[in-house]
């Protein structure tokens, strides 16, 4: 009776540490073709703890609070606009933007390009990008892929790639964008994570793009490089059926300082009912801001006088800072304010990002100061 007792005893731990055993991930858990998967964009402040990990942890983001919601929908790539560029098995495209830029540097149609392969390492890939410039359309490409997760996945794990991209050169295009680096991914965790969506087991990765960009503007016969060091952290929750990650925080990281710019969980709150449909997309060409019943920015690049743009009688809180995440400018501006811009003549060139505050709702732009 005892060794039955014992026996018994041993099967129940068995079954109870394959309960409790890290997930792992594989190409068929990343997004594929007619993938819709609904987002969420929570409240900076309201994320905690986000740093804490560990082995069969319990990572509890239920108080997140809502800004936003949203969706990520991945096409085939023979679906789209770009199909003839990106002709690959197991390739899918993903619009990011209608309209991108304003004035001589207005870029439409915009969409990243993800391929799953299995040659020569078994990864989830940026493959490139398909925009349209002046009716032209203009595809780019990784010359060196961004694996930007390798499988199988799980815990523990640590991968380092490197990665090269580069928009063509063309007369045609009066600029270029180009980057070069490498990303370092570890699993340093796995459990339960909460978050006001749902519950679900997940692992913990942490993904680093350690990038050197480049901007190049050409106009009449000259070109004006700008290089900025890129460095990119993303703490990244996974679950079997997320897809995207279950929950993101994700930032600008200089030396060891982390600054978080944003928090993202899969999925809508659960509520009574169906969910409500995604936000429309915002088009903020200037063309089309009379028209605008949103927050906008403009000219982008900008020389001197940056514009804000609205429809809403409240103050604004503007903070800019630069690539480093360092905040470089402050002040506020009422929106029945007639000269509602924001003067950086003084910047030196490259790239910033601006944050602009009403009550509780943030919005974040970037921006390019040129001559």
């Amino acid at each position: 009776m005892q060794k039955i007792f014992f026996f018994l005893y041993l099967f129940f731990l068995k079954i109870a540490l394959i309960g409790q055993a890290p997930i792992t991930l594989n190409n068929s858990n990343m997004p594929g073709a007619n993938d819709t998967l609904r987002y969420t964009n929570a409240q900076i402040n309201s994320v905690g703890n986000y740093t804490q990990t560990g082995v069969n942890f319990n990572w509890n983001f239920s108080n997140l609070v809502t800004i936003n919601q949203g969706v990520r929908s991945f096409k085939n790539a023979f679906q789209t606009p770009y199909s003839f560029y990106f002709l690959a098995l197991n390739e899918y495209g993903e619009k990011i933007a209608d309209t991108l830029g304003a004035g001589p540097i207005t870029i439409t149609n915009f969409w990243n390009y993800y391929r799953k392969q299995t040659s020569p390492v078994n990864a989830f890939i940026a493959d490139g990008s398909g925009m349209t410039f002046s009716s032209i359309p203009v595809p780019s490409y990784f010359s060196d892929k961004d694996e930007l997760y390798i499988f199988p996945m799980s815990y523990p794990k640590y991968d380092s790639t490197t990665f090269k991209f580069s928009t063509i050169t063309t007369s045609l295009i009066p600029i270029t964008f180009s980057k070069k680096g490498y990303r370092v991914t570890k699993v340093d965790g796995w459990g339960k994570i909460i978050t006001p969506f749902d519950t679900a087991n997940c692992i913990r990765l942490i993904t680093t793009q350690y990038s050197k960009d480049t901007i190049k503007t050409n106009f009449g016969g000259f070109s004006f490089p700008i290089g900025f060091n890129n460095f990119q952290r993303s703490y990244q929750w996974f679950t079997l059926n997320s897809k995207i990650p279950f929950l993101e925080v994700t930032g600008n990281l200089v030396g060891n300082n982390f600054t978080v710019n944003l928090v993202r969980y899969r999925g809508y709150k659960k509520m009574i009912g169906p969910p409500p449909p995604p936000p429309p997309p915002i088009d903020t060409s200037i063309e089309d801001l009379n028209n605008s019943n949103y927050l906008s920015i403009y000219p982008n690049p900008v020389k001197d006088k940056l514009w804000i743009s609205d429809f809403v009688l409240n103050k604004f809180i503007i903070e800019i800072f630069d690539i480093s995440g360092q905040l470089i400018k402050k002040q506020s501006i009422e929106s029945s304010d007639l000269n509602r811009f924001i003067d950086v003549s003084e910047f030196n060139n490259g790239f910033y990002q601006l944050k602009i505050s009403q009550n509780q709702k943030v919005n974040w732009f970037n921006f390019i100061k040129t001559n």
